[in-house]
């Protein structure tokens, strides 16, 4: 059987993003409950703009769409964008989908909120990530507010290998490795049996780097969003209702941060 290593936008994107994600239980109810928590701590209303930034297939910027919030949504995939596209139509909902990069954003007071979902923040070295948050600071209208979405550092899931059956094959992903000195969550390597085609796909590095995540703690994330401008920042434990305080052992750690 022919092995290949393939990159982030030509092949993992629509595995992780799309048929890995779609066949996870109840995803739709989580989506939907994860933009009513969203719509509500953020004020937003009907015809509200949002910015969703590193939206994936679009699965929640629809949600949200569905909702009659006005959505802006992008992500650096060209190949999740288009999911996302027929999503929205498919949904009968309008949502801006672009294909875009967090790190080139040049809005200028525009939106009422911006979020980053699913742990899509902390990609990039620690320069990098500060200027994700000095630029969504300058996207949001005057007391516009930035939702981040992340996992706790202090309660982290329990990571185990696992075999998920697929449209097209088999994937194997191995567990994330937490490099403590660094901060960051190492990337999972993943190796899909791509039975359609006869041949075993692995991730190259441009793919696994993708996976790292530098995980930051409350007070870190704290001085970083004042320092780009924000003025008051809550804390909050579970990304769904009812709104939970954030400690050591929460679900999540959720950051609600005004302009």
């Amino acid at each position: 059987m022919e092995q290949v290593e393939l990159g982030w936008n030509e092949f993992w994107a629509d595995i992780f993003r799309v048929k890995h994600r779609r066949s996870l239980q109840g995803i739709q109810y989580y989506d939907t409950m994860v933009v009513k928590f969203c719509i509500e701590v953020l004020g937003l209303k009907k015809g509200g703009d949002l910015l969703d930034i590193a939206c994936g297939a679009g699965d929640q910027s629809v949600e949200f769409a569905l909702q009659g919030v006005n959505v802006t949504a992008f992500d650096i995939s060209s190949r999740l964008i288009e999911y996302a596209k027929e999503s929205a139509v498919n949904r009968n909902v309008s949502v801006n989908f672009y294909t875009g990069d967090m790190l080139k954003m040049s809005f200028e007071n525009q939106f009422k909120a911006a979020v980053l979902l699913s742990h899509s923040f902390g990609f990039f070295n620690h320069d990098e990530n500060k200027q994700v948050l000095r630029d969504t600071y300058k996207a949001l209208k005057p007391k516009g507010c930035l939702l981040l979405d992340l996992m706790n550092p202090y309660n982290l899931p329990k990571f185990v290998k696992t075999w998920t059956t697929l449209e097209g094959g088999i994937l194997l992903i191995e567990p994330h490795l937490l490099d403590a000195p660094a901060g960051v969550l190492r990337g999972r390597p993943a190796t899909f049996i791509d039975t359609a085609n006869d041949r075993i796909v692995l991730m190259d590095e441009d793919a696994v780097s993708n996976n790292d995540i530098r995980m930051y703690t409350a007070l870190e994330i704290r001085a970083m969003l004042e320092e780009a401008g924000f003025k008051k920042i809550d804390f909050y434990g579970q990304n769904k209702l009812p709104r939970m305080q954030y400690s050591s052992d929460s679900e999540r750690m959720v950051v609600i941060a005004s302009k």
